[in-house]
């Protein structure tokens, strides 16, 4: 079974003055600590939809081998129009989905396990964690009933999509105060530092790793593999890049540099006509992709197991 998640980040309206994904929080940002615990938690495939700051905080993404896709119409649009775009977009990709706002990071990767268990017990189509009798993030939904889920057209959002959806929703009570804990507003904000400051401690050591090709120099890496994947989704270069955050110059630059190292081209253009032009990656350049992808699948593993092997015995020195 495969679990995904969106996590979105859009939204322009707050009442913190700082942009609230990139606030600093226990020595990384809120973002990167959100996707740090889905990405220990065995989650893979991350969609982060951006809006505002979207090139800023795709570059500030960009080691983390997620999918930022940009909601134009953040300014007008609210969370619910950000949670279908990512939805849509993870729906046929995996099995069940964990949506999030970016500014709930302290969950705890138990607290996932355990929604995930439930689910799988009592066969619902929702899930939503509650702490003390109060909601919170994220929220588990099968991929199967995402279409009956966004097929809702009120005006409250989110909330009223799933209040209206008439499948299987349930509710878990769960002792994870960092479900209900945002930064939405700076007392929040201070909680959350409160929060982290004293159970930093309490989580585990992990590692990560950044894999990259090389000839003379880099020329292959996750931003081009992310690049290559969503020129595969949206058949369009420039949609691409627009997606990711970054110019089509530098996509294409991204692209050639590519290509030079190589001894076959990855991307294929069509003129535009009265549709417009469109991209398609070549053959050989999807199975170089599916063998990266592999590639770097089998390292992780190697590397996890070899890092619990000689960092054991430094798990156990944490508060309980």
């Amino acid at each position: 079974m495969k679990i995904g998640a969106v996590v979105a980040a859009a939204e322009l309206y707050s009442k913190m003055t700082s942009f609230k994904p990139m606030l600093q929080l226990g020595g990384s940002t809120v973002i990167k600590t959100t996707i740090s615990t889905l990405k220990s938690s065995g989650i893979s495939t991350i969609v982060v939809i951006t809006g505002k700051n979207a090139k800023q905080l795709s570059n500030h993404l960009s080691k983390l081998d997620v999918i930022c896709i940009k909601n134009e119409k953040y300014a007008h649009t609210d969370m619910y129009y950000s949670a279908s775009m990512g939805l849509n977009y993870i729906k046929d990709k995996t099995d069940r989905v964990f949506f999030l706002p970016a500014d709930v990071p302290l969950f705890s990767g138990q607290s996932l396990f355990s929604m995930i268990g439930y689910m799988d017990c009592h066969n619902c189509d929702i899930l939503i964690p509650s702490n003390k009798g109060k909601g919170g993030h994220p929220i588990l939904i099968k991929n199967e009933v995402i279409p009956k889920l966004l097929s809702y057209h009120g005006d409250k959002g989110l909330k009223g999509a799933i209040d209206a959806f008439p499948g299987k929703k349930e509710v878990i009570e769960l002792q994870d105060i960092g479900m209900i804990i945002d930064a939405d507003k700076p007392e929040d904000y201070h909680l959350l530092k409160k929060h982290v400051k004293n159970s930093i401690l309490k989580h585990p050591i992990t590692c990560s790793i950044n894999i990259s090709l090389r000839r003379k120099e880099e020329f292959f890496d996750d931003i081009v593999a992310d690049l290559m994947k969503m020129v595969s989704q949206n058949t369009s270069l420039s949609e691409a890049c627009e997606n990711m955050g970054i110019s089509y110059s530098t996509g294409w630059k991204i692209i050639k540099i590519a290509e030079n190292h190589l001894t076959f081209p990855l991307v294929e253009s069509q003129a535009g006509g009265v549709g417009g032009g469109s991209s398609r990656l070549t053959e050989e350049a999807n199975i170089f992709l599916e063998t990266y992808q592999k590639f770097k699948e089998e390292v992780n593993q190697f590397v996890k197991l070899n890092f619990h092997k000689h960092f054991s015995s430094y798990q156990n020195h944490r508060d309980e």
